[in-house]
């Protein structure tokens, strides 16, 4: 057993107005028309329903190895001839990626490499500027140094996954990647 402390989130504090998000029925919605965003592979864009949801939110989960990274630079690459998409690489180092990309014939201007692991960086960096597409690279390998427990404890995984929700509904789409133990659950970083 290991002990984990997780930071509570304080709550916020109903206004004093009562206005609010109140339920509405379905039927009164008015329906979006939305432009989905290729990821220039046709059976990606097929799983995902014709494509990426702008501000969608995306987990691509597998065994470690497998060409989930390699996967997601192709995405990037295509998606990049549209504006600029940011990867961001926990696990590997930048030159580590260009070298895949290189191998890949993945190497445009728009795309941009960051090799960082904490939050709060990759967030600033996330919201100083409008991308077409953000990539996490893992999940289980960014952390929060305000918990009190290692990346890619459970505590951690939540926090980083919330946190990185939160900026995909108000910026830009983003992709986590997970890795996935052999119960098919995702693993914590050893």
């Amino acid at each position: 057993m290991e002990q984990e402390i997780v930071r509570k989130e304080p709550t916020p504090a109903p206004s004093a107005s009562g206005s609010g998000a109140t339920p509405v029925p379905i039927t009164t919605i008015e329906a979006e028309s939305t432009v989905r965003i290729s990821t220039g592979i046709a059976e990606v864009d097929r799983v995902l329903g014709g494509g990426m949801v702008p501000n969608g939110y995306f987990l691509l989960g597998g065994d470690p190895g497998i060409g989930k990274s390699t996967l997601l630079l192709q995405i990037a690459a295509f998606v990049s001839r549209q504006g600029p998409v940011l990867y961001i690489t926990a696990e590997e180092s930048a030159a580590q990626t260009r070298i895949r990309a290189q191998r890949l014939g993945a190497l445009p201007d728009q795309l941009y490499v960051m090799a960082e692991g904490n939050i709060r960086i990759i967030e600033s960096v996330i919201t100083s500027r409008s991308w077409q597409l953000v990539v996490v690279d893992s999940l289980q390998t960014v952390y929060d140094a305000e918990i009190e427990s290692a990346p890619g404890s459970v505590g951690q995984v939540r926090g980083i996954a919330a946190r990185l929700m939160k900026v995909a509904k108000t910026m830009c789409p983003i992709f986590l990647v997970g890795h996935v133990n052999k119960e098919g659950s995702m693993r914590p970083a050893a």
